[in-house]
């Protein structure tokens, strides 16, 4: 067996766990918090702040969606805090991160490209969206201006004390916020379980989150107030984020972000509607792998060949897309062929997501790759 290194943030899980906050915040020491949370979840924020009156609490409710990397040194100027307290979606959970690292007396964008210092603050994230993960990873997101794609800081100072994962603090996310972050937790499982770091720990949460969340997402998606479903979504997230924080993404989200700038549509709806094709790119370099995947996502492969199984993954993939109501090609958020061949470099910037593809990913392969996207082309439906 391979050697490999492992490791997870301390994980509070459950319905109203997130009642225990004071318990946590005074375990930490801490006695000046800022809840950290974007203007859809500021409700949410008063009332983890009033359940943290005894402590000095303030809420800063300004994260946009996909931010960029100034908003840290935003917070810091304006609020003074020893205890960050992150609620809401990937965006918010990475804005938190960040700013419980840095310093009052440094720009974060000097930090781009560089280790990160140790944490200088305690960090406390509670995930309002079953889909990023990001609470139990040491990695975040931010647009950088001036780049063509988005910077990933990643390092263990950005992992959390404890993550709250409270299914009931995802009650309120509507039906596509669902499906997209949903999607998004999915894609981050599979391309764990495929990628060329997968090792045998995170290929066991891998294909938990595939199987749980693939049903978990139908009826979350169908009845928001059903509290099962959202608890097995909020599951199969924490999952999927444990395996990617190890096994990381690949050519899945290497494709998303390259034709998101054209549709503009949430991360994890962009990265699904390329999935189908990506899945069908990558099937021979794994079979057993991309059978797998296929049966977990609900296929019935029994008495079809290996290479057909494989190829379904694709195709099971897809009819998750059309359940929830997802684009299942590019031509229908607006690409065309005249996108083809921009689309296809636009991978490459995504160095890192390449690299750990199973499949070597080559130019003239991405062209085809992104024709069949665009006009929903697979190969067909086996068994």
């Amino acid at each position: 067996m391979d050697s490999f290194t492992f490791s997870c943030v301390k994980v509070v899980f459950g319905p109203d766990r997130i009642k225990e906050i004071c318990s946590v915040v005074r375990r930490l020491g801490g006695k000046k918090v800022v809840v950290i949370t974007d203007k859809a979840m500021k409700r949410v924020g008063e009332e983890i702040c009033e359940i943290l009156k005894e402590f000095d609490c303030e809420l800063w409710s300004k994260v946009e969606p996909e931010p960029e990397i100034d908003v840290v040194d935003e917070i810091l100027s304006s609020v003074k805090f020893d205890t960050v307290v992150g609620v809401g979606g990937g965006s918010t959970l990475d804005v938190a991160k960040l700013s419980a690292v840095a310093g009052k007396d440094s720009s974060v964008s000097e930090f781009i490209g560089k280790e990160l210092p140790e944490r200088s603050a305690k960090l406390i994230l509670c995930p309002t969206t079953a889909g990023t993960g990001s609470e139990v990873t040491k990695l975040a997101v931010f647009k950088i201006p001036g780049r063509e794609v988005k910077y990933v800081f990643d390092s263990e100072s950005l992992y959390a004390d404890i993550a709250i994962v409270d299914p009931m603090l995802t009650i309120s996310a509507p039906p596509e916020v669902t499906a997209n972050a949903g999607i998004d937790a999915i894609c981050h499982a599979i391309e764990a379980y495929t990628s060329i770091l997968a090792n045998p720990i995170t290929d066991m949460f891998a294909e938990q989150a595939i199987k749980i969340g693939a049903k978990a997402i139908r009826e979350a998606y169908s009845n928001g107030n059903n509290l099962n479903a959202r608890s097995e979504m909020s599951y199969a997230s924490l999952l999927a984020g444990i395996a990617f924080n190890v096994a990381g993404t690949s050519l899945g989200h290497a494709l998303g972000y390259a034709h998101s700038h054209i549709h503009k549509s949430p991360h994890g709806k962009s990265v699904g509607i390329t999935m189908p094709y990506v899945l069908q790119y990558n099937a021979i370099a794994n079979l057993e792998k991309h059978a797998r995947i296929a049966k977990l996502l609900g296929a019935n492969v029994d008495g079809i060949s290996l290479r057909d199984a494989a190829l379904n993954s694709g195709v099971e993939f897809m009819k998750l897309l059309e359940d929830l109501h997802i684009p299942t090609k590019l031509l229908d958020v607006g690409a065309g062929e005249d996108d083809v061949d921009e689309i296809a470099e636009r991978i490459f910037l995504s160095e890192r997501h390449v690299s750990r593809n199973p499949r070597v990913v080559k130019k003239e392969d991405m062209r085809e790759l992104v024709k069949r996207a665009i006009y929903g082309t697979t190969h067909g439906y086996y068994g």
